[in-house]
């Protein structure tokens, strides 16, 4: 079995380091001698690797920049694995340049879908002729690389997000709320909308409507940011009907007490958390945007907004409130069997060993 190295910034609370931590699990358990390192302190993950026996090690000498390419290309030397597998742009950049000092197939991986293409993005994907295959979250994605990168069309190899549908599963019993309540899990960060949100949480505050809200996600992630709508959640008076939490190690338990899951994000590759809340059995409200209407059929097992518009928000709600008990139920339904026939780990890890055998 070739050995794999695998390399992401840190074991933050995100999607991208769930996938990277879940996939080191898997090719531990399939028996692929592996690593997965970091450099930035954010140890979220670390009991989850732990705990499934994946040989995981912080290296701080990563840190510095300056030097953060040689060290990188000298730790694979040492390592010396068949492949290395990155997550992140910065990461895949570095990985990219470390690539002309060792000889190691190198997989990139693409968490996001691209709203545009800056100079910035240019950059990163004339690096990708160093990779030897990318692996978009999304086919929306895999076809805007390309259609804009065709020097790179080969190298693409779309693998979308899985979700552990053994732990998160639809509640026994369903959820018995006074008012429904909305879960959102993601960062706050402005990718995520949360000052738009809060403003449609508002105009739901205005109408007389009872709803409940609730957000978990990393406050430290973007802290200038996050003062933002602490100062926004005040002036907006919603205290009564959103409630800001921080991460949750067990938020499957959240979601089996909750009724809807909605996600307000202005863009996204193959959400997680949507595919969570899916999972559970949840009916979901979430952005029209980039992979999402493959994801969620207008009403059939959810319903899509415009992000950049709080009426339109608020309209998504009133919509999925408006259900009767029975009409969510189904919507439920139908998501968990989606989950079961799209999004396992058995699909997932199946795709990467197929990309990794074929290097």
């Amino acid at each position: 079995m070739k050995r794999i190295l695998l390399i992401t910034e840190n074991l933050g609370s995100g999607g991208a380091e769930r996938q990277i931590c879940g996939l080191a699990v898997m090719l531990t358990k399939a028996g692929y001698p592996c690593r997965l390192i970091t450099y930035v302190e954010n140890q979220f993950y670390e009991p989850y690797l732990r705990q499934h026996g994946v040989d995981y090690e912080l290296v701080r000498e990563l840190w510095d920049k300056k030097t953060r390419v040689l060290k990188t290309a000298r730790y694979v030397r040492r390592y010396k694995p068949d492949v290395v597998i990155s997550y992140l742009p910065s990461v895949n950049q570095t990985m990219c340049l470390a690539k002309l000092l060792f000889k190691t197939k190198l997989i990139v991986s693409e968490r996001n879908n691209n709203t545009g293409i800056t100079r910035s993005d240019k950059i990163q994907f004339n690096l990708y002729r160093m990779a030897d295959a990318i692996v978009p979250n999304s086919h929306s994605q895999g076809e805007f690389i390309r259609k804009n990168f065709p020097f790179l069309a080969s190298k693409v190899h779309p693998i979308i997000n899985f979700v552990d549908v053994k732990r998160f599963t639809p509640s026994e019993v369903p959820a018995q709320n006074d008012v429904p309540r909305i879960i959102t899990v993601a960062r706050y960060t402005q990718q995520k909308n949360v000052l738009t949100y809060m403003k449609a949480i508002r105009m739901i505050k205005e109408m007389g409507l009872k709803v409940h809200f609730d957000w978990y996600g990393d406050k430290k992630h973007n802290a200038a940011y996050y003062a933002e709508v602490e100062k926004e959640y005040h002036l907006l008076d919603i205290a009564g009907y959103l409630t800001l939490h921080n991460p949750n190690q067990k938020i499957e338990e959240e979601y089996r007490k909750s009724d809807i899951f909605c996600l307000p994000s202005l863009f996204e590759g193959y959400p997680n958390v949507v595919a969570e809340a899916m999972s559970c059995g949840l009916p979901v409200i979430c952005s029209n945007v980039y992979e999402n209407p493959y994801i969620v059929e207008e009403g059939i097992n959810g319903f899509l907004f415009n992000p950049e518009k709080a009426e339109d928000i608020v309209k998504a709600i009133r919509q999925i409130i408006n259900l009767s008990p029975e009409e969510c139920r189904q919507m439920g339904l139908r998501n968990r069997q989606l989950c079961l026939e799209r999004n396992t780990e058995e699909a997932f890890l199946k795709a990467y060993v197929e990309l990794i055998d074929k290097l």
